[in-house]
């Protein structure tokens, strides 16, 4: 099992781009939260409105009566705890304790990092969601598949269970025969991928985390060419002001 990623504090975690900020603002008002947006790092302290965020996206992902409003730190720990557990796992990823603890006690720029972050995992969940065929439906009209919704995307298509076995191999339904040295089922050697699909899940799944990484690293390198611009600016009115208060002259 891969292992989860991690979010953790880091420097600079209060200096962000206007127009990223914009942009998350704007991505957040998306979203009928049971509370209105007024200061976003008192409002997101106990997790509550992560959670709904989460539910509107992968409605089975989340089951809010695990998560209640409350002003108590303890509380609040606990249910971002319970987020760690319940929800962000099934995203592989989770926030850590120290993260947790600034954002619980609202400090600032923590909870605008962990929100960055949150919206590049479920835009890529959503991503995997779409690419995948839709559930295969029995009889009853139930899903084959009982899995979570937030689990299913990043799952690989594996045999239909409705398969039949008959004589020789073969299965009713379409013709399908049974490869003699590995024993796979396929409708046609021609129709055989010519790349692995496991190899190929697995190297779309790199792309996907490399592409992550790299959106990341563009959004540090936004506020680090922000502060630049800023020391920039603080530099030349200080020299400036060198420039007003250097004599001209000698007085008599």
């Amino acid at each position: 099992m891969a292992s989860l990623d991690k979010l953790t504090v880091s420097e600079n975690d209060d200096q962000y781009d206007d127009a990223e900020l914009e942009e998350l603002y704007s991505w957040i008002d998306t979203f009928p939260l049971t509370r209105p947006k007024k200061n976003l790092s008192r409002d997101f302290a106990d997790g509550v409105p992560v959670a709904e965020i989460v539910k509107n996206v992968f409605p089975q992902a989340v089951e809010m009566h695990n998560f209640s409003p409350c002003s108590a730190a303890d509380k609040k720990t606990n249910n971002w705890r319970t987020l760690n557990r319940k929800v962000f796992k099934r995203f592989n990823f989770e926030v850590d304790n120290d993260l947790i603890e600034g954002i619980v006690a609202c400090k600032p720029g923590l909870i605008e990092k962990f929100l960055i972050y949150l919206r590049i995992k479920l835009n890529r969940a959503e991503w995997e969601r779409q690419r995948q065929p839709p559930p295969v439906k029995k009889k009853h009209g139930r899903p084959e598949s009982d899995k979570p919704e937030a689990d299913q995307y990043v799952g690989t298509p594996g045999r239909s269970k409705g398969q039949v076995k008959g004589t020789k191999g073969h299965t009713k339904g379409p013709e399908l025969w049974q490869e003699p040295t590995k024993g796979r089922t396929i409708r046609d050697p021609m129709e055989a991928d010519v790349v692995p699909r496991l190899v190929f899940e697995e190297k779309a799944q790199e792309n996907l985390a490399k592409d992550e990484t790299i959106k990341i690293l563009q959004a540090k390198c936004n506020r680090l060419e922000h502060l630049i611009h800023l020391k920039d600016m603080r530099i030349d009115d200080l020299q400036n002001r060198v420039e007003e208060m250097r004599p001209t002259g000698f007085r008599r």
